[in-house]
């Protein structure tokens, strides 16, 4: 199999060459382009009850698609339902932490499961619950706009909505921005607030201020 990142950091898609026996598992509604002997069928990434709370609790699709080739140098080209970049990981055995949202693809061997933010989480505005992504094989995930990686080096205080994804050495909690009023008058909403060593990912972009620009245009 082989892959390209294609169009970062504006709007990335994966382009793949898929060998036969080859197998993708695809966030749904995120094929573009496939040559005619790529074949999909509709799985429930670790089972029905994983899955289901996946799409309850972090709205992620119920079904992925699992594409695979019966045949050599079939093309396969997927793109996220947002503008951004699309990025690549190698797990070998570790966990990334993810927010809701930004899976896009991996091979067989990563499972992704589901993990409770806190109450707190729940006036973020970015949903209640993060993904957590374990295994052994490729994953490949997107943002909203351009990725800013973050090595940490003492706390660092983000907006829940510019968070892409952070690794497992690094400690989290939402909070709110000072006390009460502040949280709530400021404008900002709740943050999370980093510590510890390890990486962490950002997008440049949130979908809560887009939501909000909008929603000034959309009103009769």
């Amino acid at each position: 199999m082989e892959t390209e990142l294609a169009g970062n950091p504006d709007f990335g898609h994966i382009k793949f060459r898929l060998d036969s026996g080859d197998k993708i598992l695809v966030e749904s509604g995120a094929m573009a382009v496939m040559d005619t002997h790529v074949a999909v069928e509709s799985k429930m990434m670790g089972g029905f009850v994983p899955a289901l709370m996946r799409k309850l609790l972090a709205g992620e699709s119920l079904m992925v698609g699992e594409y695979s080739s019966s045949q050599s140098g079939q093309r396969l080209q997927i793109s996220p339902a947002i503008p951004g970049q699309v990025l690549h990981r190698k797990l070998q055995g570790e966990t990334l932490m993810m927010q809701a949202g930004s899976f896009l693809a991996c091979t067989p061997g990563v499972n992704v499961n589901t993990v409770f933010g806190g109450i707190k989480a729940l006036f973020s505005g970015e949903g209640m619950f993060f993904l957590k992504i374990t295994g052994q094989g490729d994953l490949w995930f997107n943002a909203y706009g351009s990725v800013v990686e973050h090595e940490m080096s003492g706390d660092f205080i983000v907006d829940t909505g510019h968070v892409v994804g952070w690794e497992p050495s690094v400690n989290w909690e939402i909070t709110g921005m000072g006390n009460l009023m502040s949280t709530i008058f400021s404008g900002e909403g709740l943050v999370i607030r980093f510590s510890g060593s390890g990486k962490v990912w950002l997008q440049t972009r949130s979908m809560g201020g887009l939501s909000g620009w909008l929603s000034g245009y959309c009103r009769g």
